[in-house]
């Protein structure tokens, strides 16, 4: 055999140029280079060790193991590590939670996700329905891979390729169980910590092992295909496990896959029952596949265990040896399934007990000196059904879809249609399709990591937080099953009048928290370029939601998102807030109707699709008449809650003007405001579309040019040269710019709506605040990013990554119109600087957990982690990667 054989160089990836931390960018013909010194976010990070994976420099590295306490700061902040402290103002709700040593989560959509920590092991855990209100922080300790290696005629040695688990500490420095992991089982050889390096770009995940004679590293991954929504979907988590020879003597390499028949959810309400183990060998000759099915069949099993199972899986060729056991026991300390494996490298293809409570598999090979081989393992698990309010909703996940279940036309489970028990055939299909699927994920991942237009922190801040779309997923649905709920809001459930609809639900930070956002509300407007670039099935299918939702017999046009924690019941698509009626300074978060007919409006122009148009725009007139209801008399734009002072009558349960609702308001903000320019620009177009009568039309022009007329009168500020967030109102004479004021402005250039704002007003804003907020850097020298707040007497206010993005995106978009390097090269630096803080610095421990806020003189100090707007990275790559 060749040193990598066709096969093998087949199987690799295609090759991605391994660059240092600089950055470079190319503008439509214009080449800027940015010096590397002025915007450097972080010390490059150290290369992982020898491998032949070729790992990205622009993927986060850390030492295997080397995981550290993380943050806890005082006062607010320490609700983020101390999920029962007093003080918190909504009882039985979990505020985000910091945890570092999170890793690459596994998992297809809305199919129940864990991760591959930073000690190598499988946790936390999110597999969606009310039991996952938050993600579980408990980690495997009997799944894991082992190598046992032998060299000639040396000793054989065999490690786990694991370290020990996290042990977290709470604000006081006591120890906090509940944001921990345990340890490996305590007979199995572990590694120490820093004997290997965890490298991660989401979907990838690769570990490379310091502690064998010959080179072994693994890659990790999951079929997140963009624009593919059954790959996108399935639950497989693919292993690769490399092995070359760089020994002068024969190797034998053996390599242990070993995992527990365990339920998704375990210390959890309402409680998972999942009783009737049992465990099966199962092979597909042919193709050299060959797996053990872990199940679970019993009638006392609670709906999200039901006929749930995992299988674990190899493809071997004709070289290797394949040996397996169908049980052994999970409750012991490991010895049992670890002494035949490490005497002999094999497993004796026979159950060490009768539990069914843990399998494993092994493959074996032997190489010559020089030789390599890549030996693919999976690991599959079909738990069909997920529930909500305490059993009463039961729903198919959106992947059985592909393995038999099928739906009525109000998107019902037709019973009997799915024939459970598919994590074979899923695994199956895996394997055999690795190379194909391999080729589709890097078909869109490989031309963003070679990009020589983004830098190298942004794309590792961008594809590594769009893990959050897999792991903060609470569903993704492929039929109601059964609902049992006394109370449908609005009559008739939501996702039923669209043939095909798969109703989505993720949450706005992953880690728990008060709000989930992210269905289509004033964070999912940051995230939502995400769904709009890669997911656009999921984008259409929400917005038809919405739809619904806004339609519904009593809704006044802006109802709550839907929920896991807010409603009654917990009970999403069932049960839901209809929100309340607007007037002027009466109802909060009007930023969220504006971008709910944005995104309507947008899905249908970017897909031309015009059936999905005119089922929505009865939705968006709705949604724009209640968002006109909130305009005065004296001025033509909405007027949004006076914080300072609110109204009596106030409608909302909170005086909060829109997403940044930390920010005083009195009567108007710039962002809000920009954001009905936007709506009515679409509501424009959407209505010339559908045929509206031309009084109609007119009526909407008039009304956009008188709101962009008040928008220059109420926040342009000539002599100062930018426009300001709000009004003075007595109580604060500085009149600041807010660096997101201008989100509007980048959605409508991508739309191809006309300008939201005065052009040359408005770069000279984004060159003036920059001034205001930028060069901000910590104690070690490393940009900050931007204060949210600014103006010629200095910034304020949290570092706001979404906010920074935003912002960056602005300053880009602007330049790159204009030919303006120095704009284009500021928005960069920007970018750059709040992904490496988020990515790069270690000892925060931020790493697929990233908060909402951290603090510019003190940026371990954060606020909500694990937060979906800071998605907003990929306005940034959106605007990198276009020509």
């Amino acid at each position: 055999m060749l040193p990598i054989s066709p096969a093998e160089r087949k199987a690799q990836p295609p090759r991605i140029r391994l660059r240092r931390r600089g950055i470079q960018t190319v503008v439509t013909g214009l080449t800027l280079a940015v010096v590397a010194a002025g915007l450097s976010t972080a010390p490059a990070q150290a290369a992982p060790a020898t491998t032949g994976w070729d790992i990205p420099s622009s993927a986060t590295v850390r030492e295997l193991g080397d995981i550290p306490t993380g943050t806890c700061p005082p006062g607010f902040l320490p609700y983020a590590c101390k999920p029962d402290s007093p003080g918190w103002p909504y009882p039985g709700i979990t505020f985000p939670m910091t945890e570092p040593g999170m890793g690459i989560p596994l998992g297809g959509i809305g199919a129940g996700s864990f991760m591959i920590n930073q000690s190598g092991m499988f946790g936390p855990w999110f597999f969606g329905g009310s039991q996952d209100k938050a993600w579980e922080s408990r980690a495997l300790p009997q799944a894991a891979f082992h190598v046992r290696e032998q060299i000639g005629d040396q000793p054989a040695e065999t490690r786990t390729l694991a370290t020990g688990g996290s042990h977290a500490v709470d604000y006081k420095g006591d120890p906090l169980p509940t944001r921990s992991w345990d340890d490996p089982l305590p007979a199995w050889n572990t590694l120490a910590k820093g004997d290997a390096d965890y490298s991660a770009l989401y979907p990838f995940g690769w570990m490379t092992y310091k502690t064998f004679k010959t080179d072994v590293s693994m890659r990790f991954y999951s079929p997140i295909v963009a624009n593919d929504e059954s790959l996108s979907s399935l639950p497989v988590a693919n292993f690769d496990v490399r092995i070359a020879n760089t020994t002068g003597q024969t190797a034998k390499i053996s390599t242990m896959f070993t995992m527990p028949n365990v339920a998704a959810h375990v210390g959890t309400q309402p409680a998972t029952v999942r009783e009737g183990l049992s465990s099966q060998f199962r092979e597909d000759k042919a193709h050299g596949i060959r797996a053990v099915t872990l199940s679970a069949d019993s009638p006392n099993n609670t709906p999200d265990a039901t006929k749930s199972e995992w299988t674990i899986a190899a493809k071997t060729d004709k070289s290797e040896s394949f040996s397996y056991t169908t049980s052994w026991n999970a409750s012991g300390d490991g010895s049992d399934v670890y002494k035949p494996f490490t005497a002999t490298g094999s497993l004796g293809d026979k159950p060490l007990d009768s539990s069914s409570s843990a399998g494993a598999i092994a493959v074996s090979a032997t190489l010559k000196p020089g030789e390599v081989k890549t030996i693919p393992f999976t690991l599959t698990w079909d738990f069909p059904q997920v529930s909500f309010d305490n059993n009463k909703t039961v729903w198919m996940r959106h992947y059985t879809n592909y393995y038999g279940a099928k739906e009525t036309k109000t998107n019902d489970y037709v019973p009997g249609s799915y024939p459970f028990h598919q994590s074979y055939a899923i695994a199956r299909d895996a394997l055999i399709s690795r190379q194909q699927t391999l080729a589709k994920v890097m078909k869109w991942w490989s031309p963003i990591v070679n990009s020589p237009t983004i830098p190298e922190s942004v794309k590792e801040g961008a594809l590594n937080q769009l893990a959050n779309v897999t792991f903060h997923t609470a569903l993704w649905e492929g039929g109601l099953v059964s609902n049992t709920a006394p109370v449908i809001t609005g009559g008739q459930r939501i996702g039923s009048q669209v043939p095909g609809t798969h109703s989505y639900l993720g949450l706005d930070a992953n880690s728990g928290g008060l709000s989930t956002l992210g269905q289509g509300g004033e964070i999912g407007i940051y995230s939502y370029i995400v769904y709009s670039k890669l997911f656009p099935f999921i984008e259409r299918d929400r917005m038809e939601n919405k739809a619904e939702a806004i339609m519904a017999s009593t809704s006044h046009g802006d109802p709550w998102d839907f929920s896991v924690n807010e409603n009654d019941g917990d009970n999403p698509f069932v049960s839901w807030n209809q929100g309340t009626d607007s007037g002027p300074g009466l109802s909060w978060f009007l930023d969220r109707p504006a971008e709910n007919v944005f995104r309507m409006y947008d899905y249908a122009e970017r897909h031309h699709d015009t059936k999905f148009l005119k089922f929505v725009y009865p939705a968006m007139k709705k949604t724009f008449a209640y968002l006109q209801k909130t305009i005065p008399a004296d001025y033509a734009l909405p007027e949004v809650p006076s914080a300072n002072h609110p109204s009596p009558n106030l409608l909302s349960p909170q005086a909060m003007s829109n997403a940044y609702n930390g920010i005083p308001s009195n009567r108007f903000d710039s962002y809000v405001s920009s954001l009905y320019i936007l709506a009515t620009e679409a509501m424009i177009s959407a209505g010339q579309q559908v045929g509206e009568p031309a009084p109609v039309i007119a009526k909407l022009k008039g009304d956009l040019t008188a709101a962009k007329a008040d928008f220059e009168k109420l926040f342009w500020l000539p002599d100062a040269g930018y426009y300001r967030y709000t009004l003075p109102d007595g109580t604060d004479s500085t009149d600041n710019a807010m660096i997101a004021t201008f989100l509007a402005q980048y959605l409508a250039e991508r739309a191809g709506l006309p300008d939201v704002v005065n052009q040359e007003h408005y770069e000279r804003h984004l060159q003036t605040v920059y001034s205001f907020v930028s060069r901000l850097k910590d104690p070690q020298g490393r940009p900050v990013g931007a204060n949210l707040l600014g103006s010629a007497t200095g910034s304020s206010g949290s570092i706001w990554p979404q906010a920074n993005y935003a912002f960056a995106a602005n300053l880009i978009g602007a330049g790159k119109r204009s030919q303006n390097p120095t704009l284009v090269s500021d928005g960069v630096g920007l970018a750059s600087a709040v992904a490496g803080q988020l990515w790069d610095v270690p000892e925060h421990g931020y790493e697929f957990n990233t908060p909402i806020t951290y603090e510019a003189n003190d940026t371990g100090s954060f606020l909500y982690p694990g937060w979906e707007g800071n998605l907003a990275a990929w306005q940034v790559v959106d605007l990198l990667s276009s020509r």
